[in-house]
């Protein structure tokens, strides 16, 4: 069956067509230039590694000068384990950070990995009814905690919120991290504000959720810092092989310009659309305040788990595939959709249209009978990937 990714987490490299060498599978490489006199004295060196190591060398230069960043890697193996390592390396036992709250909208794994690794946590103040944080709170408890880490990890949000007010006023002793999992390409696109701009002083992000890459995190810093050299000892002490031919393929990926400059384009403006079109066919999308920065993240509410599920299972059986969960703010278990993976899969302003109406008749549908079934699947047929148009 053929099918269409409209949950905002995954994607789809593939459809770039870049073949990597399987040479490279299995092998140590770094990311550090290494003359002969460091190899000398380090405790153990792998040979015939240089055109690799300059080859990944010139994709972090190329991916830096995109982002507008001095330092970056991409040793890290995927969201999660950065965040393990870049704590593991940033603070120590009984230092105290400041989280974005699972209820906001932030990673419910993250917690438990932070106290885990000995942190006291302590959690933004959200607010509720608009959707974000309560910068007006959240930096009353600043000024009360005093904590030594900030960490905004949203995994989940129908807004790009701007926190320059929220950490205008932190001191250079109280080190911020931002995760830009959601929004990569966006950055690199410039239809975001980086996070630099804002203040932060460290970026992370994963290469396979907003941006088409592959299962790989990276790192970065605008500027030489503490934090900065932290993170690079902790990455050196507990990250072994960096996995480089995904890497690679993030450097050939970044080289798509002109796809990527489109794709960030879609995928927020079919997000808006989509948003529009099923609120027109009276389906229980969450509606977004238009002047706010919209993600590609949608919400559908339901008046319990079960018919929420049961709408999940029937978009299933039809081959779209969308997220059931817990949204944040108390909304209860509903469907997330987004629109990354689909816009490059190929749906456009001209065929959301189409997709309003299937994933409205699937709603409406007591039963899914073939026919329905078949009208899903000859839509998807008929997409043409965003990889192709150029």
């Amino acid at each position: 069956m053929l099918q269409l990714i409209l949950n905002p987490v995954e994607n789809l490299p593939f459809l770039f067509d870049i073949k990597i060498s399987d040479e490279l599978k299995g092998l140590y490489v770094s990311d550090k230039l290494k003359t002969e006199k460091i190899v000398q004295n380090s405790k153990i060196g792998f040979s015939g590694r240089e055109s690799t190591n300059l080859e990944i060398r010139n994709i972090y230069q190329s991916w830096s000068e995109r982002l507008n960043v001095k330092h970056l890697s991409m040793r890290l193996l995927s969201g999660l384990h950065a965040h393990i390592i870049l704590f593991m390396g940033l603070g120590k036992i009984g230092d105290t950070i400041l989280l974005l709250p699972e209820c906001a909208g932030g990673h419910y794994a993250t917690k438990q990995i932070l106290e885990r690794l000995g942190y006291h946590v302590i959690e933004m103040i959200p607010d509720m009814n608009n959707y974000c944080v309560d910068v007006v709170k959240t930096k009353e408890l600043i000024t009360q905690t005093k904590p030594n880490l900030i960490f905004v990890d949203r995994s989940e949000g129908l807004y790009y919120e701007d926190f320059t007010e929220l950490i205008s006023d932190v001191p250079p002793s109280c080190g911020t991290i931002f995760d830009a999992s959601q929004y990569l390409t966006n950055i690199l696109e410039k239809d975001f504000m980086s996070p630099f701009d804002m203040g932060f002083n460290i970026m992370m992000s994963t290469l396979h959720k907003n941006f088409p890459g592959p299962q790989k995190a990276l790192v970065c810093s605008r500027d030489d810092n503490p934090y900065w050299d932290c993170i690079e000892t902790s990455m050196s002490n507990y990250v072994s092989n960096l996995h480089a031919e995904n890497i690679i393929l993030a450097g050939e990926i970044l080289k798509k310009e002109k796809i990527l400059k489109k794709y960030s384009f879609l995928l927020l403006y079919n997000s808006k659309l989509l948003e529009r079109n099923l609120l027109k066919l009276q389906l229980p999308v969450v509606p977004r305040i238009k002047e706010k920065e919209q993600t590609h993240h949608l919400w559908l509410t339901f008046s319990n788990n079960e018919n929420a599920y049961q709408f999940y299972k029937k978009l299933e059986l039809c081959g779209l595939l969308v997220n059931y969960r817990k949204l944040p703010y108390n909304l209860g278990m509903g469907i997330r959709m987004g629109t990354s993976a689909a816009t490059l899969q190929g749906i456009n302003p001209d065929n959301i249209q189409e997709l309003s109406l299937l994933i409205a008749d699937i709603y409406f549908a007591k039963d899914i009978d073939s026919t329905l079934i078949d009208k899903v699947q000859f839509f998807i047929n008929g997409l043409i990937p965003l990889t192709r148009t150029e």
